[in-house]
């Protein structure tokens, strides 16, 4: 089991890129933030369990890739999804009846 300054490598070798991988399935920086935490906290707890058979950097990863697939199908995710269409919407209404009270007023 990797010590404190392994995991500490590991990190700064591989943050950005697995920053980037869960950007470009949420498109959120702080979720892309929390997964990527997520998944080094993970790794760390049950490395013990990972055995080389390839690349850290491709189990890294298919874990951060996985992170942000179970992060999509959430209901955090959907509720956010959802209030977006709810409140936009809103939002809408209220610019057309401005533009419209304005515009009778000239």
């Amino acid at each position: 089991m990797p010590d404190i300054e392994n995991l500490e490598q590991l990190m700064e070798q591989h943050t950005e890129r697995l920053f980037r991988i869960a950007y470009y399935y949420t498109k959120d920086l702080q979720i892309a933030e929390d997964i990527v935490q997520d998944v080094f906290i993970k790794f760390y707890h049950h490395q013990k369990h990972y055995e080389e058979r390839g690349e850290i950097k491709a189990y890294l990863a298919r874990m951060t890739i996985n992170r942000s697939k179970d992060y999509l199908k959430s209901w955090a995710f959907r509720k956010i999804v959802l209030q977006h269409k709810l409140f936009s919407k809103q939002k809408t209404v209220i610019k057309d009846a401005l533009i419209n009270m304005m515009n009778k007023q000239f």
